[in-house]
């Protein structure tokens, strides 16, 4: 590897388009000249439409950030979030990878501090982000679910979990955006109990032993009582973050309850919990292609709710 290969690492690719102008940028800016990095515009700086239109013009499709400012970045996008999306200068894909982007930088800092009031209140303005979305595009969801991350991590499950939830809300009927980002929370937040556990469990290369699953199966009652100590949260949300896990058979966990005693979109979100984490790469088992996923749920159908299951099979066909 030379010395320009190395220094590749360090720096990530920024589609101009999604650096909204006229804003302040909290990270450096660079752009590529025969492989060399050459710092463009400092931060805390306002980068005007008129410089963006220049750089655009001179096919300067892409500009640079350090990788040390990623997170900065991430934090950058959330906060234009709202412009952005309303924007009629990007396109829907690109308004889907900036909100997935964004969605995920709330969730990593609400593991990170999952008791944090300011977590709380950018967790539910990115749900409502992410349903208007949905909701507002016909092409949305698609496009959601084309920028899925293949490798899993909690934040990205976390992500694509409340993407699912939503759109297969939808396919039942559930067009009242009150009742659609109840969902999407709980979607966002199911796994929050897991910022009680381990990391050494929750990043282990590769199976758990029965000690580490037992600590696993209690991240659902964790993760309840956390929202009920810090959010002002609904029934929706808290079934399905405390349901998840749960199988219409009783042999799921942590309670092992029934088909009639589980919250119709806990039911739901069994089944793309399961869905979106056998189709991403872990450290001991490869992705299942959507076609096997599918195949896979079927294979284990008394487990699930049948009418959901079939609906959500369908809306993965489209």
């Amino acid at each position: 590897m030379d010395k320009s290969d190395r220094l590749e690492a360090y720096f990530t690719e920024v589609d101009i388009k999604k650096i909204k102008g006229d804003s302040i940028i909290n990270f450096d800016l660079y752009i590529k000249n025969d492989k060399k990095f050459v710092l463009y515009k400092n931060r805390n700086l306002k980068l005007g439409f008129d410089e963006l239109q220049r750089l655009y013009d001179k096919n300067f499709e892409h500009l640079y950030i350090h990788s040390k400012d990623f997170k900065n970045f991430r934090t950058y996008l959330e906060t234009n979030i709202g412009d952005i999306l309303k924007s009629q200068d990007i396109s829907v894909q690109k308004k889907a990878e900036i909100l997935f982007e964004s969605t995920v930088n709330v969730v990593e800092d609400i593991f990170n501090n999952p008791r944090s009031g300011e977590a709380i209140q950018r967790s539910k303005e990115m749900v409502g982000y992410t349903v208007n979305f949905i909701v507002s595009a016909p092409e949305a969801f698609v496009n959601l679910l084309k920028i899925r991350r293949y490798d899993y991590y909690t934040f990205t499950h976390s992500v694509n979990v409340c993407t699912f939830l939503v759109s297969l809300a939808q396919k039942f009927g559930i067009y009242d955006p009150n009742v659609l980002k109840e969902v999407g929370e709980g979607g966002l937040l199911h796994d929050l109990g897991k910022s009680q556990i381990s990391s050494q469990i929750i990043n282990k290369n590769g199976k758990l032993n029965k000690f580490e699953f037992e600590e696993i199966k209690k991240h659902p009652e964790y993760g309840v009582k956390i929202a009920k100590d810090t959010r002002d949260i609904s029934n929706v949300s808290l079934s399905i973050i405390g349901q998840h896990h749960e199988k219409v058979t009783g042999n799921g966990y942590p309670k092992g309850l029934k088909e009639n005693e589980l919250n119709i979109y806990a039911k739901m979100a069994s089944i793309v919990d399961v869905y979106d984490a056998i189709t991403t790469n872990r450290s001991y088992s490869n992705a299942k292609t959507p076609v096997e996923a599918v195949q896979f749920l079927l294979s284990h159908k008394d487990e699930f709710d049948k009418k959901i299951l079939t609906a959500f099979v369908r809306m993965l066909a489209v």
